[in-house]
């Protein structure tokens, strides 16, 4: 039942080390893209600048693969349009298993497809692209203040007024909470491992705040103010300046979205704008047969049910990131739909006046 209620939520409620050998370059290389945009907004205002920085590099990278997804449209169109002579292949072969009949069947649907220009690699190419990329984001935009340094600024000046508050205060408030986090091996920093001894060394508080949920900060803040009363309005202070470089329209993008409002508006878009560019997606490429319906069905109903549910325990900014390529799909879809249908054999290309 949690994991239907939480979903990945988990994940964030962990102090995390940097991005993998694998994933780490891609998770860099979009760090420096969207700090780039946040520095540009948040010069202009602090207010909801992550938040536009997400939305902006989105449609920076949907609009970098609008190429090769006409690619696959088209790649769809003519698979549409030469399904009568493969049938006829599958037809000459029937339910043969013999491995060399298999072959040149094989052979001849691979000769038919290069006759007309098809490419299924072509195909597969926006999934093989965006998946990495998606992944990469997780990571990023649940971590944004390793990857922006002036949010790294704000972290770094609420983690050491917390150190500064003393040796009790991080044995009898922070300890417990360490140990009630799920902690990662691979937590560590210039070979410091965050440990309940380590609890000084900002860059790794820096990790350990950032897995913070609301009901940890509730402790923090009720332990300062009942015993370290001179230091609240500093700390709470600091604590607002994160929350403000984290926030977008009441949103926290670094904390799941859960199911209570606002944070379950993030889920409501995934679903709707899923559904919408699943049917759109269904006008481009019209289903021949039986079996291509179904999948257009499933895609349509369980897969916007799925990804849902991911966004509710994922990072409000990983849903945000969603729902915004949803948005340019659907507005890409429209775009294709009512000028450019002959593009994607829709239609006849318009005659010139």
């Amino acid at each position: 039942m949690d994991m239907l209620s939480q979903g990945v939520a988990p994940l964030l409620q962990t102090v995390q080390g940097d991005p993998g050998a694998i994933m780490g370059p891609i998770s860099h290389f979009f760090g420096h893209i969207i700090n780039f945009i946040y520095t540009g907004l948040v010069n202009i205002s602090p207010v909801n600048a992550l938040g536009f920085s997400i939305i902006i590099m989105t449609f920076i990278i949907r609009g970098a693969l609008v190429p090769s997804q006409i690619k696959m449209q088209k790649n769809s169109a003519k698979t549409r349009a030469i399904k009568p002579e493969l049938d006829k292949i599958r037809e000459k072969y029937g339910n043969t298993r013999d491995p060399e009949l298999l072959r040149k069947m094989r052979m001849e649907q691979q000769a038919l497809n290069q006759k007309h220009g098809i490419n299924m690699v072509a195909s597969c190419l926006p999934l093989l692209i965006t998946m990495p990329i998606f992944i990469a984001l997780f990571g990023v935009f649940g971590r944004a203040f390793l990857f922006i340094p002036s949010i790294n600024e704000a972290y770094s000046a609420l983690s050491q007024a917390l150190i500064d508050l003393g040796p009790d205060f991080r044995i009898e408030v922070l300890t417990p909470i360490y140990q009630s986090l799920d902690l990662q091996n691979n937590a560590t920093i210039n070979g410091v491992a965050l440990t309940e001894t380590s609890l000084y060394y900002v860059p790794l508080i820096n990790r350990f705040i950032n897995a913070f949920t609301e009901y940890d900060w509730n402790t923090v803040f009720y332990a300062i103010e009942s015993g370290y009363a001179s230091h609240y309005d500093a700390v709470r202070y600091l604590y607002n300046n994160v929350m403000t470089a984290e926030t977008f329209f009441g949103l926290n993008l670094v904390t799941s979205s859960g199911w209570a409002w606002p944070g379950i508006i993030i889920p409501i878009l995934s679903v709707g704008t899923m559904v919408l560019s699943s049917w759109q997606t269904s006008k481009l490429n019209p289903a021949t047969d039986p079996q291509t319906k179904m999948m257009q069905r499933i895609t349509m109903t369980v897969l916007p049910l799925m990804f849902g549910w991911f966004t509710v325990g994922a990072a409000s900014a990983v849903g945000l990131y969603w729902v915004a390529g949803n948005v340019f799909l659907i507005v890409q879809n429209l775009i294709v739909l009512k000028f450019f249908p002959h593009k994607i054999g829709l239609g006849e290309k318009p005659a010139k006046a």
